[in-house]
């Protein structure tokens, strides 16, 4: 008797804690480079606060989400950020995999910038 009150009480625990979170896991490539890994790229869920930066090989990992439907953000310096859906199941991991595109400049967005900087009395040259 004393041993099943010790496995129901076992089982109990392992129930009471079991958690019913889901997670993401993606990789971010640079699409310029024939798919060469992006690193310390961000990826962020859209409307929270919760942000991965991918590691050596591209690859993030986010964790602890409930099952539903969210927007991922990925973003790096120099290119265009990229908006997906995923959804989330806490069955299994959601897969993502995100090519991103470097972005371009104009030269009349150029001309704006280097008129701004030349215009700023802040900004001092070294003769």
């Amino acid at each position: 008797m004393k041993h099943l009150i010790y496995i129901s009480l076992f089982l109990f625990t392992i129930f009471s804690f079991g958690q019913n979170t889901g997670l993401i896991v993606g990789k971010v490539l640079d699409k310029e480079m024939n798919d060469s890994p992006l690193v310390l790229a961000s990826v962020l869920v859209k409307g929270t606060s919760i942000k991965s930066d991918t590691d050596l090989t591209g690859l993030f990992v986010i964790e602890n989400l409930e099952d539903g439907d969210y927007t991922l953000v990925c973003s790096f310096v120099g290119y265009e950020s990229q908006e997906i859906d995923v959804h989330v199941d806490s069955n299994e991991p959601s897969e993502v995999k995100l090519s991103l595109a470097a972005s371009s400049i104009s030269l009349n967005d150029l001309a704006l910038v280097m008129a701004s900087a030349d215009s700023d009395p802040k900004t001092t040259t070294a003769q």
